[in-house]
């Protein structure tokens, strides 16, 4: 698993946990398990982690809160998104839905520009 992976794992980790509570997310990530997807999948898959977060959260078809399952995972995922790009220092200034795995692909291309620019820097000194 590489940087980019990792960072991208802890931003979720850290954001589910703040927004929906340690237990929550406990029981989510031993669901996940149960449905044999490990956690080091979602940077490849992050389309299915969050399909499954919004199907655990709207449970029987009744929504959690005032707010439906799509609305929260949506918030989420945007949420997220806003915290990668202050990490690499990118205007975040979407309005409106985004989709996840294409920011996520963005952020990697971005990522790896620059590292691979401080490799091309560090191989000239």
């Amino acid at each position: 698993m590489d940087e980019f992976d990792k960072m991208l794992l802890e931003v979720i980790d850290e954001t589910l946990r703040y927004s929906l509570g340690e237990k929550t997310v406990k029981i989510f990530y031993d669901y996940l398990g149960r449905k044999g997807f490990p956690l080091t999948s979602v940077p490849q898959n992050p389309e299915f982690f969050f399909n499954e977060l919004r199907n655990v959260l709207e449970v029987d078809g009744q929504r959690f809160h005032t707010v439906s399952a799509l609305g929260i995972v949506s918030l989420l995922e945007r949420t997220i998104i806003e915290i990668m790009c202050k990490k690499f220092g990118i205007k975040f200034e979407e309005k409106g839905p985004i989709s996840f795995p294409e920011w996520v692909d963005k952020l990697r291309e971005t990522y790896l520009s620059k590292f691979l620019k401080l490799k091309v820097l560090e191989g000239r000194r």
